[in-house]
């Protein structure tokens, strides 16, 4: 069966809090068994290379951290038409310019999927380092819970690792 569904997390991994988005994907993966529709991608700083894996996909669903006047471990959700909003965005990270550009890019080259979301947290420290900071630590399961509700509403029922129940 060829996925229909991404779940993407980017982030650098070196930079503490910059790092969430790998850190989800990687506990999301732990958690759940993966379905054979769902692919999920430990992004990193992937850029451009991005559009590989949006390429025929309906549903991409991709955490990360953006840079948000608001309390560390704010979360937030950006769909399809608000990428331009991050123009005014000062970029904190080699990814994070390379993420947006790839996303207009994609919709440029029309392989955006149908439905994209973005799960963006606050980060409070992006020195480097490898740990979140405890902000970080503590939306993390809201964050694993909203993939699994957007999965869920996409038809995409998860089941939980016997470990983790």
């Amino acid at each position: 069966m060829v996925p229909r569904a991404l779940i993407l997390g980017v982030g650098n991994l070196l930079l503490g809090d910059e790092g969430f988005g790998v850190h989800v994907i990687r506990e999301f993966e732990k958690r759940y068994i993966i379905p054979p529709e769902v692919e999920v991608v430990d992004g990193g700083c992937l850029g451009f290379r991005l559009l590989d894996y949006l390429r025929g996909k309906e549903l991409a669903l991709m955490v990360d951290v953006v840079a948000e006047e608001a309390p560390p471990g704010t979360l937030r959700v950006f769909e399809d038409g608000e990428l331009a909003r991050f123009e005014a965005v000062k970029p904190h990270s080699p990814h994070e310019v390379s993420l947006i550009e790839a996303l207009k890019f994609a919709e440029f080259a029309g392989v955006v999927p149908r439905k994209l979301k973005i799960l963006a947290a606050v980060p409070e420290d992006i020195s480097p380092g490898i740990k979140l900071s405890s902000a970080l630590q503590k939306v993390l399961p809201e964050a694993l819970s909203w993939l699994e509700r957007e999965l869920w509403e996409a038809n995409i029922p998860l089941r939980r690792r016997a470990e983790c129940v």
